[in-house]
Protein backbone atom coordinates (compact mmCIF):
# COMPACT_ATOMS: atom_id res chain seq x y z
CA UNK A 1 0.00 0.00 0.00
CA UNK A 2 1.32 3.64 -1.01
CA UNK A 3 2.17 5.74 2.47
CA UNK A 4 2.62 9.13 1.74
CA UNK A 5 6.04 10.91 2.19
CA UNK A 6 4.97 14.40 4.15
CA UNK A 7 7.34 17.44 4.28
CA UNK A 8 3.93 18.91 5.41
CA UNK A 9 1.18 17.24 5.98
CA UNK A 10 -2.07 19.08 4.47
CA UNK A 11 -4.55 18.49 7.03
CA UNK A 12 -2.41 20.67 9.34
CA UNK A 13 -1.15 23.43 6.79
CA UNK A 14 -2.45 23.88 3.61
CA UNK A 15 0.15 24.28 0.93
CA UNK A 16 1.04 27.47 -0.56
CA UNK A 17 3.59 30.05 -1.67
CA UNK A 18 4.62 33.63 -1.05
CA UNK A 19 2.98 36.15 -2.73
CA UNK A 20 0.00 33.49 -4.00
CA UNK A 21 -3.31 33.02 -3.26
CA UNK A 22 -3.37 29.76 -4.72
CA UNK A 23 -3.26 26.51 -2.13
CA UNK A 24 -3.52 23.18 -1.58
CA UNK A 25 -5.38 21.41 0.93
CA UNK A 26 -7.47 17.89 1.81
CA UNK A 27 -10.66 17.50 1.77
CA UNK A 28 -12.38 19.08 5.12
CA UNK A 29 -13.58 14.98 5.87
CA UNK A 30 -10.10 13.68 4.56
CA UNK A 31 -7.19 12.00 6.45
CA UNK A 32 -3.89 11.03 5.51
CA UNK A 33 -4.18 7.53 4.44
CA UNK A 34 -4.53 5.30 1.22
CA UNK A 35 -8.06 6.03 -0.63
CA UNK A 36 -9.18 8.75 2.18
CA UNK A 37 -7.26 11.97 0.37
CA UNK A 38 -8.83 14.37 -2.05
CA UNK A 39 -7.15 16.83 -2.95
CA UNK A 40 -8.21 20.33 -3.35
CA UNK A 41 -6.96 23.64 -5.27
CA UNK A 42 -7.83 26.71 -2.75
CA UNK A 43 -8.41 30.37 -3.25
CA UNK A 44 -7.02 32.39 -0.31
CA UNK A 45 -9.04 35.50 -1.49
CA UNK A 46 -11.31 35.14 1.70
CA UNK A 47 -13.42 38.01 2.65
CA UNK A 48 -14.59 37.21 6.18
CA UNK A 49 -16.11 40.24 6.44
CA UNK A 50 -18.69 39.45 4.01
CA UNK A 51 -20.04 36.06 5.73
CA UNK A 52 -23.04 36.21 7.64
CA UNK A 53 -21.92 33.23 9.90
CA UNK A 54 -19.06 31.73 11.32
CA UNK A 55 -20.75 28.65 10.93
CA UNK A 56 -21.06 29.11 7.14
CA UNK A 57 -18.40 27.62 4.84
CA UNK A 58 -16.39 30.54 3.26
CA UNK A 59 -15.59 28.30 -0.08
CA UNK A 60 -11.36 27.93 0.94
CA UNK A 61 -11.61 24.68 -1.32
CA UNK A 62 -12.61 25.59 -4.66
CA UNK A 63 -11.32 23.25 -7.41
CA UNK A 64 -11.39 19.22 -6.97
CA UNK A 65 -8.38 17.66 -8.60
CA UNK A 66 -8.68 13.65 -8.95
CA UNK A 67 -6.24 11.45 -10.71
CA UNK A 68 -8.30 9.02 -13.19
CA UNK A 69 -7.66 5.88 -14.74
CA UNK A 70 -10.31 4.38 -17.13
CA UNK A 71 -12.72 6.99 -16.41
CA UNK A 72 -12.35 5.90 -12.63
CA UNK A 73 -11.13 8.46 -9.79
CA UNK A 74 -8.67 6.23 -8.04
CA UNK A 75 -7.52 6.29 -4.97
CA UNK A 76 -4.34 8.00 -3.47
CA UNK A 77 -2.26 9.58 -0.72
CA UNK A 78 -1.00 13.06 -1.08
CA UNK A 79 2.97 13.51 -0.60
CA UNK A 80 4.33 16.65 -0.25
CA UNK A 81 8.12 18.69 -0.92
CA UNK A 82 9.24 22.09 0.09
CA UNK A 83 8.03 22.34 -3.66
CA UNK A 84 5.90 20.36 -4.45
CA UNK A 85 2.42 18.87 -4.16
CA UNK A 86 2.32 15.16 -5.22
CA UNK A 87 -0.60 12.84 -6.14
CA UNK A 88 0.13 8.76 -5.91
CA UNK A 89 -1.64 6.46 -6.92
CA UNK A 90 -1.10 2.36 -7.71
CA UNK A 91 -0.95 3.79 -11.28
CA UNK A 92 1.60 6.39 -10.97
CA UNK A 93 1.69 10.34 -9.85
CA UNK A 94 0.27 13.29 -11.20
CA UNK A 95 2.61 16.41 -9.74
CA UNK A 96 1.66 20.02 -8.86
CA UNK A 97 3.66 23.24 -8.50
CA UNK A 98 2.85 26.75 -7.70
CA UNK A 99 5.57 28.03 -10.31
CA UNK A 100 4.27 31.75 -9.95
CA UNK A 101 2.14 33.64 -8.02
CA UNK A 102 -1.06 33.59 -10.04
CA UNK A 103 0.13 29.97 -12.19
CA UNK A 104 0.23 26.31 -11.04
CA UNK A 105 2.24 23.61 -12.93
CA UNK A 106 1.18 20.00 -13.46
CA UNK A 107 2.85 17.26 -14.71
CA UNK A 108 2.34 13.50 -15.07
CA UNK A 109 4.40 10.96 -17.31
CA UNK A 110 2.31 7.93 -15.84
CA UNK A 111 -0.73 7.34 -18.13
CA UNK A 112 -2.97 8.86 -15.92
CA UNK A 113 -5.96 11.43 -16.57
CA UNK A 114 -7.06 14.25 -14.25
CA UNK A 115 -9.81 15.21 -13.30
CA UNK A 116 -10.73 19.19 -12.39
CA UNK A 117 -14.22 19.71 -10.60
CA UNK A 118 -15.03 23.57 -10.20
CA UNK A 119 -17.30 24.85 -7.55
CA UNK A 120 -19.83 26.48 -9.64
CA UNK A 121 -21.12 29.80 -8.17
CA UNK A 122 -25.04 31.11 -7.88
CA UNK A 123 -25.39 32.39 -11.58
CA UNK A 124 -22.59 30.31 -12.86
CA UNK A 125 -22.09 31.21 -16.20
CA UNK A 126 -20.50 26.79 -16.20
CA UNK A 127 -17.59 25.54 -17.51
CA UNK A 128 -16.57 27.97 -20.71
CA UNK A 129 -14.90 27.39 -23.71
CA UNK A 130 -12.27 30.37 -24.52
CA UNK A 131 -12.19 28.48 -28.22
CA UNK A 132 -8.81 30.19 -28.79
CA UNK A 133 -7.34 27.06 -30.47
CA UNK A 134 -5.57 25.87 -27.88
CA UNK A 135 -8.01 24.06 -25.65
CA UNK A 136 -8.22 26.14 -22.94
CA UNK A 137 -12.02 26.50 -20.86
CA UNK A 138 -12.45 29.16 -17.86
CA UNK A 139 -13.88 27.90 -14.47
CA UNK A 140 -15.20 29.36 -11.28
CA UNK A 141 -12.61 30.19 -8.74
CA UNK A 142 -14.55 32.13 -5.91
CA UNK A 143 -13.28 35.61 -6.14
CA UNK A 144 -11.19 35.26 -9.10
CA UNK A 145 -11.78 32.84 -12.56
CA UNK A 146 -9.75 29.64 -12.87
CA UNK A 147 -7.89 29.50 -16.45
CA UNK A 148 -7.46 25.76 -17.17
CA UNK A 149 -4.81 25.61 -20.48
CA UNK A 150 -3.72 21.99 -21.34
CA UNK A 151 0.34 22.03 -22.33
CA UNK A 152 0.18 18.33 -23.34
CA UNK A 153 -2.33 15.87 -23.86
CA UNK A 154 -6.09 16.55 -24.38
CA UNK A 155 -8.42 18.34 -22.18
CA UNK A 156 -12.19 17.63 -22.89
CA UNK A 157 -15.44 19.22 -21.39
CA UNK A 158 -18.21 17.85 -19.22
CA UNK A 159 -21.11 19.25 -17.79
CA UNK A 160 -19.66 19.65 -14.32
CA UNK A 161 -16.13 19.09 -14.70
CA UNK A 162 -12.79 19.07 -17.26
CA UNK A 163 -10.90 15.95 -17.84
CA UNK A 164 -7.20 15.99 -19.14
CA UNK A 165 -6.60 12.82 -20.95
CA UNK A 166 -2.64 11.68 -21.71
CA UNK A 167 -1.14 11.66 -25.07
CA UNK A 168 0.46 9.04 -27.14
CA UNK A 169 3.95 9.01 -24.65
CA UNK A 170 1.27 8.75 -21.86
CA UNK A 171 2.11 12.49 -20.65
CA UNK A 172 0.28 15.47 -19.37
CA UNK A 173 1.16 18.86 -18.56
CA UNK A 174 -1.55 21.27 -17.21
CA UNK A 175 -1.20 25.07 -16.38
CA UNK A 176 -3.96 26.53 -14.08
CA UNK A 177 -3.64 30.09 -13.63
CA UNK A 178 -5.52 32.48 -11.40
CA UNK A 179 -7.20 36.11 -12.87
CA UNK A 180 -9.23 38.95 -10.99
CA UNK A 181 -9.82 39.96 -14.73
CA UNK A 182 -10.35 38.29 -18.16
CA UNK A 183 -7.40 36.35 -19.34
CA UNK A 184 -5.17 37.29 -22.10
CA UNK A 185 -4.57 35.17 -24.78
CA UNK A 186 -1.24 33.47 -23.81
CA UNK A 187 0.70 30.81 -26.21
CA UNK A 188 1.57 27.66 -24.86
CA UNK A 189 5.30 28.30 -26.10
CA UNK A 190 5.64 31.39 -23.41
CA UNK A 191 4.66 29.16 -20.33
CA UNK A 192 7.81 27.53 -18.26
CA UNK A 193 8.70 23.95 -17.87
CA UNK A 194 7.37 22.40 -14.91
CA UNK A 195 10.98 21.93 -14.14
CA UNK A 196 11.89 25.79 -14.15
CA UNK A 197 8.79 26.03 -12.12
CA UNK A 198 10.18 23.48 -9.50
CA UNK A 199 13.56 25.38 -9.43
CA UNK A 200 11.30 29.14 -9.34
CA UNK A 201 10.04 27.91 -6.11
CA UNK A 202 13.13 26.74 -4.46
CA UNK A 203 15.33 29.44 -5.75
CA UNK A 204 12.62 31.88 -3.69
CA UNK A 205 12.53 29.49 -0.54
CA UNK A 206 16.18 28.62 -0.51
CA UNK A 207 17.01 32.46 -0.24
CA UNK A 208 14.42 33.52 2.11
CA UNK A 209 15.87 30.22 4.36
CA UNK A 210 19.12 31.77 4.25
CA UNK A 211 18.09 35.72 4.94
CA UNK A 212 15.83 34.57 8.12
CA UNK A 213 17.19 31.64 9.95
CA UNK A 214 19.80 29.89 8.69
CA UNK A 215 19.97 27.61 11.21
CA UNK A 216 19.13 26.57 14.43
CA UNK A 217 20.49 24.84 17.27
CA UNK A 218 20.73 21.05 16.76
CA UNK A 219 17.51 20.40 19.50
CA UNK A 220 15.55 22.60 17.51
CA UNK A 221 16.85 22.10 13.64
CA UNK A 222 15.02 19.31 12.42
CA UNK A 223 11.71 21.50 12.38
CA UNK A 224 13.60 24.55 10.97
CA UNK A 225 12.71 24.39 7.50
CA UNK A 226 8.85 23.64 8.08
CA UNK A 227 8.29 26.89 10.48
CA UNK A 228 10.14 29.39 8.03
CA UNK A 229 8.19 27.50 4.53
CA UNK A 230 4.69 28.31 6.79
CA UNK A 231 5.71 31.52 7.44
CA UNK A 232 7.22 32.14 3.75
CA UNK A 233 4.14 30.52 2.20
CA UNK A 234 1.63 33.22 4.00
CA UNK A 235 3.85 36.25 2.91
CA UNK A 236 1.10 38.12 1.23
CA UNK A 237 2.45 41.35 -1.14
CA UNK A 238 1.50 44.13 -3.11
CA UNK A 239 0.13 43.19 -6.44
CA UNK A 240 -2.23 46.07 -7.47
CA UNK A 241 -5.49 44.19 -7.00
CA UNK A 242 -5.60 43.56 -2.89
CA UNK A 243 -5.05 46.04 -0.51
CA UNK A 244 -1.21 45.19 0.86
CA UNK A 245 0.57 48.11 1.13
CA UNK A 246 3.50 46.51 2.42
CA UNK A 247 4.53 42.78 2.69
CA UNK A 248 2.41 40.98 5.55
CA UNK A 249 2.02 37.85 7.12
CA UNK A 250 -1.06 36.00 7.33
CA UNK A 251 -1.86 33.79 10.51
CA UNK A 252 -3.57 30.71 9.46
CA UNK A 253 -5.61 29.64 6.13
CA UNK A 254 -9.12 29.44 5.48
CA UNK A 255 -10.35 30.17 9.03
CA UNK A 256 -8.30 33.41 9.62
CA UNK A 257 -6.80 34.45 6.29
CA UNK A 258 -6.29 37.56 6.86
CA UNK A 259 -3.07 39.40 7.94
CA UNK A 260 -3.83 40.26 11.68
CA UNK A 261 -2.62 44.05 12.43
CA UNK A 262 -1.38 43.14 15.66
CA UNK A 263 0.73 40.57 14.70
CA UNK A 264 2.80 42.22 12.44
CA UNK A 265 4.96 44.01 14.67
CA UNK A 266 5.94 40.56 16.37
CA UNK A 267 6.68 39.42 12.84
CA UNK A 268 9.18 42.13 12.68
CA UNK A 269 11.16 41.07 15.44
CA UNK A 270 10.70 37.34 14.43
CA UNK A 271 12.38 37.88 10.89
CA UNK A 272 14.48 40.74 11.84
CA UNK A 273 17.73 38.43 10.57
CA UNK A 274 16.58 40.06 7.19
CA UNK A 275 15.98 43.73 8.41
CA UNK A 276 14.61 45.05 4.95
CA UNK A 277 12.26 42.60 5.21
CA UNK A 278 11.26 43.35 8.85
CA UNK A 279 11.13 46.81 8.67
CA UNK A 280 8.63 46.56 5.19
CA UNK A 281 6.19 43.92 7.35
CA UNK A 282 6.50 46.48 10.65
CA UNK A 283 5.35 49.58 8.38
CA UNK A 284 2.48 48.06 7.33
CA UNK A 285 0.74 48.08 10.24
CA UNK A 286 -0.04 51.47 9.52
CA UNK A 287 -1.57 51.38 5.72
CA UNK A 288 -4.99 51.15 7.08
CA UNK A 289 -4.88 54.07 9.91
CA UNK A 290 -8.12 55.94 10.26
CA UNK A 291 -8.20 59.56 10.94
CA UNK A 292 -8.87 59.21 14.53
CA UNK A 293 -5.62 57.08 14.81
CA UNK A 294 -6.79 53.90 15.00
CA UNK A 295 -5.26 50.86 13.44
CA UNK A 296 -7.03 48.15 11.67
CA UNK A 297 -7.87 44.77 13.21
CA UNK A 298 -6.84 42.84 10.23
CA UNK A 299 -6.58 43.02 6.40
CA UNK A 300 -7.82 40.28 4.19
CA UNK A 301 -7.86 40.38 0.07
CA UNK A 302 -9.03 43.53 0.47
CA UNK A 303 -9.52 46.15 3.33
CA UNK A 304 -13.25 46.08 4.82
CA UNK A 305 -14.99 48.35 7.51
CA UNK A 306 -14.31 46.94 10.80
CA UNK A 307 -14.75 48.36 14.14
CA UNK A 308 -12.02 45.79 15.87
CA UNK A 309 -8.01 46.80 17.05
CA UNK A 310 -5.73 44.63 18.71
CA UNK A 311 -3.56 45.60 21.73
CA UNK A 312 -0.61 48.29 20.90
CA UNK A 313 2.12 46.50 20.99
CA UNK A 314 4.07 48.37 18.39
CA UNK A 315 6.38 50.71 20.83
CA UNK A 316 7.63 47.38 22.56
CA UNK A 317 8.40 45.78 19.12
CA UNK A 318 9.48 49.03 17.77
CA UNK A 319 12.04 49.32 21.36
CA UNK A 320 13.32 45.67 20.68
CA UNK A 321 14.48 46.62 16.97
CA UNK A 322 15.99 49.56 18.20
CA UNK A 323 18.27 48.02 21.22
CA UNK A 324 18.88 45.24 18.77
CA UNK A 325 20.25 47.48 15.83
CA UNK A 326 17.43 46.37 13.32
CA UNK A 327 16.82 50.24 11.92
CA UNK A 328 20.37 51.32 11.39
CA UNK A 329 19.54 51.16 7.87
CA UNK A 330 16.09 52.73 7.77
CA UNK A 331 15.50 56.12 6.44
CA UNK A 332 15.30 58.71 8.20
CA UNK A 333 11.68 59.74 6.34
CA UNK A 334 10.41 56.16 6.65
CA UNK A 335 11.29 56.59 10.44
CA UNK A 336 9.38 59.76 10.36
CA UNK A 337 6.08 58.14 8.76
CA UNK A 338 6.28 55.70 11.26
CA UNK A 339 6.99 58.09 14.22
CA UNK A 340 3.65 59.59 13.09
CA UNK A 341 1.49 56.43 12.89
CA UNK A 342 2.66 55.71 16.43
CA UNK A 343 1.90 59.30 17.89
CA UNK A 344 -1.68 59.54 16.07
CA UNK A 345 -2.02 55.17 17.58
CA UNK A 346 -0.83 56.10 21.15
CA UNK A 347 -2.96 58.70 21.36
CA UNK A 348 -6.20 57.23 19.79
CA UNK A 349 -6.75 55.19 23.13
CA UNK A 350 -6.84 58.12 25.55
CA UNK A 351 -8.97 59.95 23.49
CA UNK A 352 -11.71 57.40 22.31
CA UNK A 353 -10.53 54.67 25.19
CA UNK A 354 -10.48 56.67 28.42
CA UNK A 355 -14.11 56.96 28.96
CA UNK A 356 -13.56 58.11 32.76
CA UNK A 357 -11.06 60.36 31.93
CA UNK A 358 -8.69 58.84 34.90
CA UNK A 359 -5.59 58.73 32.25
CA UNK A 360 -5.87 55.01 32.08
CA UNK A 361 -7.08 53.65 28.88
CA UNK A 362 -9.53 50.58 28.72
CA UNK A 363 -10.70 48.17 26.29
CA UNK A 364 -14.58 48.46 25.18
CA UNK A 365 -15.39 45.04 23.96
CA UNK A 366 -13.90 41.44 23.55
CA UNK A 367 -12.65 42.11 19.81
CA UNK A 368 -10.23 44.54 21.15
CA UNK A 369 -8.10 42.79 23.51
CA UNK A 370 -6.18 40.19 22.07
CA UNK A 371 -7.26 37.84 24.66
CA UNK A 372 -10.88 37.37 23.76
CA UNK A 373 -11.67 34.76 25.79
CA UNK A 374 -9.76 35.78 29.56
CA UNK A 375 -11.75 35.07 32.56
CA UNK A 376 -10.46 38.86 33.79
CA UNK A 377 -13.19 40.25 31.47
CA UNK A 378 -15.81 38.73 33.49
CA UNK A 379 -16.03 42.09 35.23
CA UNK A 380 -17.19 43.45 31.84
CA UNK A 381 -16.70 46.50 29.50
CA UNK A 382 -15.03 48.93 30.02
CA UNK A 383 -12.70 46.95 31.03
CA UNK A 384 -8.96 48.75 31.95
CA UNK A 385 -6.24 46.66 32.61
CA UNK A 386 -2.66 46.76 33.63
CA UNK A 387 -1.35 45.19 30.33
CA UNK A 388 -2.99 47.68 27.94
CA UNK A 389 -1.65 50.58 29.42
CA UNK A 390 1.73 48.57 29.79
CA UNK A 391 1.63 48.12 26.83
CA UNK A 392 0.76 52.11 25.88
CA UNK A 393 3.87 52.99 28.42
CA UNK A 394 6.20 51.13 26.20
CA UNK A 395 4.85 52.67 23.21
CA UNK A 396 5.48 56.01 24.50
CA UNK A 397 9.03 55.45 25.49
CA UNK A 398 9.17 54.25 22.02
CA UNK A 399 7.76 57.59 20.70
CA UNK A 400 10.38 59.47 22.72
CA UNK A 401 13.35 57.15 21.27
CA UNK A 402 12.19 56.85 17.23
CA UNK A 403 11.58 60.91 17.65
CA UNK A 404 15.28 61.82 19.01
CA UNK A 405 16.52 59.56 16.61
CA UNK A 406 15.08 61.36 13.53
CA UNK A 407 15.91 65.01 15.50
CA UNK A 408 12.15 65.64 17.19
CA UNK A 409 12.85 68.63 19.77
CA UNK A 410 14.32 67.21 22.82
CA UNK A 411 11.58 69.03 25.17
CA UNK A 412 8.96 66.43 22.85
CA UNK A 413 11.10 63.75 23.30
CA UNK A 414 11.44 64.27 27.36
CA UNK A 415 7.33 65.34 27.37
CA UNK A 416 6.87 61.45 26.17
CA UNK A 417 9.45 59.81 28.50
CA UNK A 418 7.26 62.30 31.24
CA UNK A 419 4.42 60.61 30.05
CA UNK A 420 5.81 57.07 30.34
CA UNK A 421 7.08 57.43 33.45
CA UNK A 422 3.97 58.99 35.07
CA UNK A 423 1.54 56.22 33.49
CA UNK A 424 3.90 53.19 34.26
CA UNK A 425 3.60 55.26 38.50
CA UNK A 426 -0.18 54.83 37.70
CA UNK A 427 -0.07 51.43 36.54
CA UNK A 428 1.33 49.91 39.62
CA UNK A 429 -0.99 52.26 42.18
CA UNK A 430 -4.11 51.17 40.34
CA UNK A 431 -3.91 47.84 38.80
CA UNK A 432 -1.12 45.99 41.27
CA UNK A 433 -2.74 44.96 45.18
CA UNK A 434 0.36 44.66 47.05
CA UNK A 435 0.39 40.33 45.83
CA UNK A 436 -0.62 40.46 42.26
CA UNK A 437 -1.94 42.01 39.13
CA UNK A 438 -5.82 42.69 38.64
CA UNK A 439 -8.04 44.62 36.10
CA UNK A 440 -11.36 46.72 37.01
CA UNK A 441 -14.59 47.59 35.16
CA UNK A 442 -14.17 51.66 34.60
CA UNK A 443 -18.22 52.02 35.44
CA UNK A 444 -18.63 49.91 38.15
CA UNK A 445 -15.22 49.63 39.69
CA UNK A 446 -15.56 45.63 40.04
CA UNK A 447 -12.05 44.32 40.12
CA UNK A 448 -11.14 41.13 38.34
CA UNK A 449 -10.32 37.84 40.70
CA UNK A 450 -8.63 35.39 37.86
CA UNK A 451 -4.90 34.49 37.79
CA UNK A 452 -4.41 35.23 34.09
CA UNK A 453 -1.20 35.94 32.69
CA UNK A 454 -1.65 38.84 30.69
CA UNK A 455 -2.50 41.05 33.75
CA UNK A 456 1.25 39.80 34.68
CA UNK A 457 2.09 41.86 31.04
CA UNK A 458 3.52 45.14 32.92
CA UNK A 459 6.30 43.46 33.47
CA UNK A 460 7.63 44.25 29.96
CA UNK A 461 8.50 47.85 31.95
CA UNK A 462 11.67 45.96 33.47
CA UNK A 463 13.05 48.07 36.24
CA UNK A 464 11.16 51.19 35.67
CA UNK A 465 8.73 49.32 38.08
CA UNK A 466 9.85 48.57 41.57
CA UNK A 467 11.83 45.83 42.38
CA UNK A 468 9.11 44.39 45.16
CA UNK A 469 6.75 44.31 42.48
CA UNK A 470 8.79 42.28 40.30
CA UNK A 471 9.75 39.75 42.50
CA UNK A 472 5.96 39.14 43.66
CA UNK A 473 4.91 39.02 40.12
CA UNK A 474 7.56 36.32 39.31
CA UNK A 475 7.54 34.52 42.55
CA UNK A 476 3.58 34.23 41.73
CA UNK A 477 4.62 33.33 38.25
CA UNK A 478 6.39 30.26 38.78
CA UNK A 479 4.79 29.28 42.10
CA UNK A 480 2.50 26.38 43.00
CA UNK A 481 -0.89 28.30 42.31
CA UNK A 482 1.36 30.30 39.03
CA UNK A 483 1.48 29.85 35.21
CA UNK A 484 4.50 27.52 34.47
CA UNK A 485 3.89 24.41 33.18
CA UNK A 486 6.00 21.78 31.39
CA UNK A 487 4.84 23.66 28.03
CA UNK A 488 5.17 26.88 28.35
CA UNK A 489 3.00 29.26 30.70
CA UNK A 490 -0.55 28.62 30.87
CA UNK A 491 -2.99 31.90 30.35
CA UNK A 492 -4.73 30.96 33.07
CA UNK A 493 -3.66 29.33 36.01
CA UNK A 494 -4.65 25.67 36.69
CA UNK A 495 -5.07 25.75 40.12
CA UNK A 496 -7.54 28.70 39.02
CA UNK A 497 -11.20 28.08 39.47
CA UNK A 498 -11.61 29.59 35.57
CA UNK A 499 -9.17 27.66 34.24
CA UNK A 500 -11.07 25.99 31.26
CA UNK A 501 -8.41 25.34 28.06
CA UNK A 502 -9.56 27.60 25.57
CA UNK A 503 -7.43 30.64 23.80
CA UNK A 504 -6.63 32.29 27.11
CA UNK A 505 -8.43 30.15 29.23
CA UNK A 506 -5.28 28.05 30.47
CA UNK A 507 -3.83 27.09 27.43
CA UNK A 508 -0.46 27.56 25.65
CA UNK A 509 -0.93 30.34 23.25
CA UNK A 510 2.00 32.09 20.77
CA UNK A 511 1.76 35.71 22.15
CA UNK A 512 1.88 34.80 25.88
CA UNK A 513 4.86 32.77 25.77
CA UNK A 514 6.65 35.60 23.73
CA UNK A 515 5.87 38.45 25.32
CA UNK A 516 6.70 37.17 28.50
CA UNK A 517 9.41 36.45 27.12
CA UNK A 518 10.44 39.96 26.67
CA UNK A 519 9.35 40.57 29.83
CA UNK A 520 11.29 38.62 31.99
CA UNK A 521 13.97 39.82 29.53
CA UNK A 522 13.01 43.51 30.87
CA UNK A 523 13.45 42.29 34.40
CA UNK A 524 17.47 40.45 33.96
CA UNK A 525 15.70 37.26 33.69
CA UNK A 526 16.78 35.87 30.61
CA UNK A 527 16.88 32.55 32.65
CA UNK A 528 13.54 32.34 32.98
CA UNK A 529 12.73 33.33 29.35
CA UNK A 530 14.84 30.45 28.45
CA UNK A 531 13.18 28.51 30.81
CA UNK A 532 10.26 29.08 28.79
CA UNK A 533 10.80 29.53 25.69
CA UNK A 534 12.85 25.80 25.51
CA UNK A 535 9.74 24.55 26.73
CA UNK A 536 7.65 26.40 24.00
CA UNK A 537 9.76 25.62 21.11
CA UNK A 538 9.72 21.61 22.43
CA UNK A 539 5.78 21.69 22.46
CA UNK A 540 5.38 23.31 18.92
CA UNK A 541 8.48 20.65 17.71
CA UNK A 542 6.71 17.74 18.89
CA UNK A 543 3.20 18.75 18.17
CA UNK A 544 3.07 21.52 15.54
CA UNK A 545 3.37 25.42 14.78
CA UNK A 546 -0.46 25.59 16.00
CA UNK A 547 -1.16 28.77 18.15
CA UNK A 548 -3.43 26.78 20.92
CA UNK A 549 -2.01 23.94 23.11
CA UNK A 550 -3.03 21.94 25.47
CA UNK A 551 -0.84 23.38 28.73
CA UNK A 552 -1.55 19.84 30.39
CA UNK A 553 -0.30 17.91 27.76
CA UNK A 554 1.27 19.71 25.21
CA UNK A 555 -0.77 18.34 22.44
CA UNK A 556 -2.08 20.80 19.71
CA UNK A 557 -5.93 22.33 20.41
CA UNK A 558 -7.49 22.55 16.92
CA UNK A 559 -11.08 23.56 18.01
CA UNK A 560 -10.99 27.11 17.85
CA UNK A 561 -12.76 26.83 14.37
CA UNK A 562 -14.91 28.84 12.00
CA UNK A 563 -16.47 28.38 8.58
CA UNK A 564 -17.36 24.71 8.57
CA UNK A 565 -13.51 23.49 8.82
CA UNK A 566 -13.28 20.79 10.87
CA UNK A 567 -10.28 21.79 12.63
CA UNK A 568 -7.28 24.75 12.94
CA UNK A 569 -4.44 24.56 10.93
CA UNK A 570 -0.69 25.79 11.67
CA UNK A 571 -0.58 29.45 12.41
CA UNK A 572 2.44 31.97 10.79
CA UNK A 573 2.11 33.30 14.23
CA UNK A 574 3.54 30.26 15.58
CA UNK A 575 5.95 29.05 12.97
CA UNK A 576 7.63 32.30 12.92
CA UNK A 577 7.98 32.12 16.33
CA UNK A 578 9.46 29.25 16.65
CA UNK A 579 12.20 29.36 14.60
CA UNK A 580 13.27 33.19 16.72
CA UNK A 581 13.03 31.63 20.09
CA UNK A 582 14.93 28.62 19.45
CA UNK A 583 17.30 30.37 17.84
CA UNK A 584 17.89 32.71 20.70
CA UNK A 585 17.09 30.62 24.03
CA UNK A 586 17.60 27.16 22.74
CA UNK A 587 21.64 26.64 22.36
CA UNK A 588 20.98 25.43 25.75
CA UNK A 589 18.08 23.27 25.56
CA UNK A 590 18.34 19.92 27.10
Amino acid sequence: MIQSKLFVDLLDAPYSRRGSYLAFANDNAGENLFGKCTLWLCNCRILGGGVESFNTPNGFRQVKLEAVKNGKALPCVISTTPYEVILETNHGAVRFCIGARRLVMCTSTDGISLRITPTLKFLSPGIVNLLDGEGAYLVDFRASRLLVKPLGGTLKAYPAYLELSPDQNGDIRLALEDFMVDPEPRPRADYPSYEDCVESVKADFDDFCARVMPGLPAAFEPKRLQALWYTWSMIVEPDGESDYRHTMVKMVHGIFEAAFVWQQPMQAVWLSRDPELAWEVFCSGFDHQDKNGRLTDALGFKALPNEGLKPPVHGLMLLWLMDNGKLADVPAESKERVLDGLIRWTEYFFKFRDKDKDGLAEFQSLIETGWEDAPYFNVGFPCASPDLNALLAAQMDAVARLGREVGRPEAECAAWEARADALTRKIVEKFWDGERWFAFNAETGQRSDSATIPLYLPLVLGKKLPQEVIDKSLAYIFGPDGFDTPYGLATESPASDYFAHGFTKGSVITPAEFLMCLAFEACARSDLARAVAVKYCAALREHGFFHIHNALTGKEDRSLTAFGERGLFWSAWSSSCYFFLADRYGARAL
